[in-house]
């Protein structure tokens, strides 16, 4: 009788442990912010303030942009920080020659490295990994979208392309994406392409979205889907030209982001009407020139690519992949 107690409450032990249980980093004595190497690789790390080793946090992967380096993410990584309030763990990585051009899948198989030690020193919520990124660093955000469903819960994809590849992605996930309207560098119509992609693989109802005329990048319209259950997809168009943040304002990008990965597919969020469309608008003054060619560090071709193919003076059309040329 002793014995089947003892084994009862053993196994009952061991059960709520692994309920509980967030990855297997939990417990151990926290590695320090800063950088960290992989190979000849790096990232930068961002423990929070207050960490706790009992405590699942959130993981945020913050990819920068072409041209840019891993140096220029923090400390606030687009904004997203100071929202996370310390309740969130974030990466930022650093890109092979500036940029994500993820040759034979080299990036994503370097943000699987970083996801795995990260997770196995630190206390992660297995089910609470985000990516998002500006420009180039958007279209890598797209390229884990396709290739890690499984892995990461959702991405913001802001002013992005696909320039990093989508292997596979035809699996569900939630996914919003950022554009402006009159963006000289990556052109309206390839974000368009990268929601309709989730629009189609998350079973959503087709309507057209509403965007703004040419202005300020503090207006936006927003258009919310109704998609299968627990994939929404968010299209946010905004009237400016190719930025990460508002140029001046509020940045009402990184609080969508945190409100889509936290109210609306986080729990406390509601279900959407077919299309809900909302629309801010503060200092309507013209701004921004769309240009006729590509501006420098942008892209000027690739499959898919509808955008100019020319390069503004100083610069000329280079492929990085069968996705992406850039003008370098």
């Amino acid at each position: 009788m002793y014995r089947s107690a003892s084994l009862f409450f053993l196994i009952l032990a061991a059960s709520l442990q692994t309920v509980i249980a967030g990855s297997a980093g939990c417990g151990k004595s926290p590695p320090s912010s800063g950088t960290k190497n992989i190979g000849n690789r790096q990232y930068i790390l961002q423990v929070p303030a207050n960490y706790n080793p009992s405590t699942e946090y959130k993981l945020i992967f913050t990819f920068h942009w072409g041209g840019g380096n891993m140096n220029q993410v923090p400390p606030g990584y687009y904004g997203l920080r100071a929202l996370a309030g310390e309740t969130a763990i974030f990466v930022a990585p650093n890109g092979f020659d500036n940029g994500w051009a993820n040759t034979n899948d080299r990036d994503v198989q370097f943000v699987d490295q970083i996801v795995s030690e990260v997770k196995n020193n630190l206390c992660v919520d297995e089910k609470q990994l985000f990516a998002t990124g500006f420009s180039y660093g958007g279209g890598m955000s797209f390229s884990l979208a396709c290739s890690r469903p499984n892995v990461f819960r959702s991405v913001s994809v802001i002013a992005g392309g696909q320039v990093s590849g989508c292997t596979g992605g035809e699996t569900r996930i939630p996914y919003l994406g950022i554009h402006g309207v009159v963006d000289s560098v990556a052109n309206i119509n390839a974000g368009r392409a990268l929601r309709d992609r989730y629009l189609r693989v998350n079973g959503c109802q087709a309507k057209n979205a509403q965007e703004p005329a040419r202005g300020p990048d503090s207006t936006y319209i927003k258009t919310e889907y109704s998609c299968a259950p627990g994939y929404p997809v968010w299209w946010i168009a905004h009237a400016g030209d190719h930025v990460g943040s508002p140029s001046s304002g509020p940045n009402w990008m990184a609080t969508q982001t945190w409100d889509f990965w936290t109210k609306e597919i986080g729990g406390g969020g509601t279900s959407p009407d077919p299309t809900t469309t909302t629309t801010t608008t503060v200092n309507p003054s013209p701004t921004g020139n769309p240009g006729t060619c590509s501006a420098k560090w942008g892209q000027c071709g690739g499959q898919g690519w509808t955008g100019p193919t020319c390069c503004v003076s100083g610069s000329t059309c280079q492929a990085q992949n069968q996705w992406y040329s850039q003008c370098l």
